[in-house]
């Protein structure tokens, strides 16, 4: 009977779960309903789910008694790599496999600031399951006990199954917000095709797509050179890359165009799209232009060519205050007819 009620508890909880993620559209709300839940029925004393982002993992959602151990293992250990042997998590999420250990304190697999943050917090026992959608890691739920115990399969399938609802939860915001970009994307270049082809003016159609770069982006600034006699001249930018571009004209009156010498000179050359994650440290960046982006606190940098009949004719460049790598679908080529 005790084996029928677990069961029965467990199932509720997973369906209710499932109904929440039917409906939600407030990805935090499932999340923190499944690691609160996950721990709760598995009879552990904390959890938590780290996410990929950028490459390492980072927490997403926490049961109040894992918060502490979380502050302190963030000022050991700030960043979790995906790889195999590096430690638990990192093992995880680069195997796709869960793991269990029955005392984190005296396991070889966490590191050292693991060990010592866990034993401070009467951490023994733990099960880290994978996070995947897709057959690719996008994070993890670990639950931890207070006591020395070993996860064993049953409970590892049920937080198998929390996880793959956490996953899933994932999936549907990630589908969601995409769908919603695509159409403000599709919003914003209907209402600047609808303005090219009406108006006269067209300073405003340029500012019009600067600052639609920008904003669609998530960028603080762009800007927006014009060839002129050979040279790139600017032509529009919005507020945050106003001084930038003000600074750049003084150290720097024009920029030629070809390969390598510059960034923006460079896409011209070659008409493809460049990013770079950090312009003050790219070697196609002058030293004078590195100082000024380090004045303005830019980082992450997009560049694509302005082709008229497949013509280069200038650049669109927009600038991030974050090291950030833009993807190929945000550096497909802008076209000018």
């Amino acid at each position: 009977m005790n084996e029928a009620e677990t069961e029965r508890e467990r199932a509720d909880s997973l369906y209710r779960v499932s109904n929440l993620l039917a409906g939600a559209h407030d990805t935090d709300e499932v999340l923190d309903l499944v690691v609160n839940e996950a721990t709760r029925l598995v009879g552990a004393k904390a959890g938590f789910i780290r996410l990929l982002k950028d490459g390492v993992g980072v927490p997403a959602a926490i049961t109040a008694s894992a918060a502490s151990y979380l502050a302190e293992l963030k000022e050991a250990t700030p960043a979790v790599p995906v790889q195999e042997g590096l430690n638990m998590a990192s093992h995880v999420m680069a195997t796709m496999k869960p793991m269990v250990v029955d005392d984190l304190t005296t396991s070889d697999l966490p590191v050292e600031a693991n060990r010592i943050a866990a034993e401070k917090h009467g951490l023994y026992g733990l099960a880290v399951i994978p996070l995947v959608v897709n057959a690719q890691p996008i994070g993890l739920l670990s639950v931890f006990d207070g006591n020395v115990r070993l996860f064993n399969d049953d409970e590892v399938s049920l937080l198998t199954a929390f996880a793959d609802q956490a996953a899933l939860a994932l999936e549907k915001a990630r589908l969601l917000k995409d769908a919603e970009t695509e159409r403000e994307r599709a919003d914003s270049l209907y209402r600047i095709s609808n303005l090219l082809a009406g108006a006269h003016d067209t300073d405003e159609v340029l500012e019009l797509i600067v600052n639609e770069a920008a904003r669609l982006l998530e960028t603080s600034g762009s800007f927006m050179r014009l060839l002129k006699e050979g040279v790139l001249v600017p032509r529009a930018a919005n507020g945050a890359a106003e001084a930038y571009l003000a600074d750049s004209a003084a150290n720097n009156q024009t920029l030629v165009v070809e390969e390598g010498t510059s960034i923006m000179g460079h896409v011209l050359a070659t008409n493809k799209p460049l990013t770079t994650k950090d312009v003050q440290t790219d070697e196609l960046m002058s030293p004078n232009g590195r100082v000024n982006a380090e004045k303005h606190g830019l980082f992450g940098a997009a560049v694509v060519p302005l082709l008229a009949n497949d013509r280069p004719i200038g650049v669109l460049t927009v600038l991030d205050t974050q090291i950030r790598q833009f993807t190929n679908k945000e550096l497909s080529p802008h076209r000018l007819r």
